[in-house]
């Protein structure tokens, strides 16, 4: 167990927030806890499904059709 001395205007806040819950100011706490523990533990895990869900909507792209070299023709021909 351990104890937390907390200012008094913490204190109140979490008695506030306790009593708009419906919980004990420990519970509050606790969930809190939780809470935070897995948005830290979901941030810190790679995106790598991101990147292939992005690769897979390229060919899709206006960018992406066509013919390659008439694309690149193109491109260069903006500057003429």
């Amino acid at each position: 167990m351990m104890t937390l001395e907390l200012d008094d205007e913490t204190a109140i806040l979490l008695a506030q927030l306790a009593k708009q819950e419906h919980i004990g100011a420990v519970q509050l706490v606790k969930k809190a806890l939780e809470e935070h523990a897995t948005a830290m533990r979901n941030a810190a895990q790679p995106k790598d499904e991101f990147l292939t869900e992005f690769i897979k909507t390229l060919p899709d792209l206006p960018s992406f059709q066509g013919d390659p070299v008439d694309i690149q023709k193109a491109m260069r021909d903006e500057w003429d």
